[in-house]
């Protein structure tokens, strides 16, 4: 059984080389560089692909999120010794910002459940929605230095912080600490929805 399996290890590579080798000699050298081209990026996009989905997963289906525009996350180690920050914003739809404007904190405390949540574990699951400004708790103090509620002060809670562009915290800081907006608590991470600013803002620490 050894030799069978160090047999196919070599067979394997070896049966690879002749193949792209037969092609290349069979077919034209553009038609082999496109098959290179997507039998290469094919598990990348993929890869991708699923990779914005899980992202786009953190929002609940109800605010009706299809992009990210901005993003600024980091591991440190791997495991349960590793930490992870980061933060994302997501544009929200016009129809849902009218909406929330007109049912305000009704929208939220009558949102209806994601119908895959049992396939997403927590993402995307909220309750106990409040109005902002963000009130401060055991975990999330005011800041000492400007006298109000930071993100950085809970997105880098655990001495780990990703390099957050200074307009961008500016911006979050904004909504956060002004009336009009709307937060939860998920089991990790919260999520702001400013209807002001037409975002949804997502952020965690770990």
């Amino acid at each position: 059984m050894y030799y069978f399996i160090l047999a196919l290890t070599l067979l394997i590579p070896l049966l690879i080389i002749a193949g792209i080798i037969y092609l290349y000699k069979k077919l034209s050298r553009r038609t082999f560089i496109l098959l290179a081209l997507t039998v290469t990026a094919g598990p990348y996009l993929a890869y991708k692909l699923l990779e914005r989905q899980f992202m786009l997963e953190a929002v609940p289906d109800a605010l009706e999120v299809t992009s990210i525009a901005y993003q600024k996350e980091e591991s440190w180690g791997f495991g349960p010794g590793g930490n992870e920050a980061g933060v994302r914003l997501y544009p929200l739809p016009d129809n849902i910002v009218q909406t929330i404007q007109q049912r305000g904190m009704d929208f939220f405390s009558k949102m209806p459940a994601n119908q895959n949540q049992q396939s997403r574990d927590w993402r995307g699951s909220y309750d106990n929605w409040k109005a902002t400004p963000i009130q401060a708790n055991e975990s999330w103090q005011v800041n000492q230095e400007s006298g109000r509620m930071d993100v950085k002060d809970y997105i880098c809670a655990y001495g780990f912080c990703p390099g957050i562009k200074p307009s961008v915290a500016l911006e979050m800081n904004a909504i956060i600490n002004s009336p009009g907006s709307y937060y939860a608590y998920g089991r990790i991470g919260m999520i702001i929805v400013s209807p002001e600013k037409k975002l949804v803002l997502y952020f965690y620490n770990g």
